[in-house]
């Protein structure tokens, strides 16, 4: 009796395994007869989520530039934080940090170029790498150079600048401190005679430096 009870169930088990087959080939044909071809796609064997999933788009190189590329100097620079604050008075920041964007722009209109980097260059161009101390030693006055840290150096180098630009010509500060600023990358800025008679007077006065 067991035997016969299992006879309909093995035979209803073959006809839905033959519906089975009978359906994946008749979906196999509807693909074959829609998209060319399915040899490629193995219907046992892939899953919903692979066939459904959009193909992967080709890696593309991004259109947008980066900030290097736009030359837009960043919003928190050092330098030119510390720019604005030699340029600080009265505790106006604001309009410190204004003279020093407009004078990037005058750079820019000037030379045609990138600004920071011209400002950067010529900051480092006009900072001396030593002072000279006066100090009276035996009732004479000795001149004892002295190397300056890379803060002192870029300090100095400012207020050598912004001195020199108030005998350039403009009408507004951020003018003549661009036109400062070109004149020490082409060269003849009184900033760089000051650096170089610096340099000079330590050369001589070479020999003090490890006087006490």
């Amino acid at each position: 009796m067991v035997a016969l009870r299992c006879i309909p169930v093995l035979a209803r088990r073959a006809n839905s395994s033959a519906t089975d087959e009978r359906t994946l080939s008749q979906s196999t044909s509807l693909l074959d007869s829609l998209m060319g071809s399915s040899s490629s796609l193995d219907l046992n064997t892939s899953s919903l989520s692979d066939i459904l999933s959009p193909p992967t788009p080709p890696a593309t190189q991004n259109s947008t530039p980066d900030a290097s590329e736009m030359l837009i100097p960043p919003a928190s620079d050092p330098l030119l934080h510390f720019l604005a604050s030699s340029l600080l008075n009265h505790g106006k920041r604001a309009r410190a940090e204004r003279i020093v964007s407009r004078t990037l722009l005058y750079i820019h209109a000037l030379t045609r170029a990138p600004p920071l980097p011209i400002l950067r260059h010529a900051l480092i161009t006009a900072s001396p790498a030593v002072k000279c101390i006066t100090q009276k030693r035996s009732g004479k006055n000795v001149v004892k150079p002295a190397a300056l840290t890379e803060k002192q150096r870029i300090r100095a180098g400012v207020h050598a600048v912004l001195a020199a630009s108030k005998n350039k010509s403009g009408k507004t500060v951020e003018e003549r401190l661009a036109r400062e600023i070109i004149a020490v990358v082409n060269g003849d800025s009184k900033a760089i005679t000051d650096k170089e008679l610096a340099h000079k007077q330590a050369m001589v006065n070479r020999g003090n430096a490890l006087a006490r």
